[in-house]
């Protein structure tokens, strides 16, 4: 089974994981303020981009994703 797996590139990880959930989550932010730094889109002539901390935090939100993804794949028969 494990020799099917495909592994996912950036782009669609970022598909399913829910963005909305992160920002609102994570950061108490909008699901457009997160895409608008995801994809660093212009903003007063500027890109949107993180910020070292604000890149910890998504750091830490996509790790605390992923552990309780494992520990619910963990839990199934």
């Amino acid at each position: 089974m494990l020799s099917q797996i495909q592994f996912l590139n950036k782009e669609d990880l970022l598909r399913v994981v829910n963005g909305t959930y992160i920002a609102q989550s994570f950061f108490g932010k909008s699901s457009s303020w997160f895409c608008q730094k995801l994809n660093n889109h212009m903003k007063n002539g500027k890109p949107c981009e993180f910020t070292k901390e604000e890149m910890r935090v998504l750091k830490d939100a996509l790790y605390t994703i992923a552990f309780e993804l494992e520990d619910l794949a963990d839990e199934l028969q």
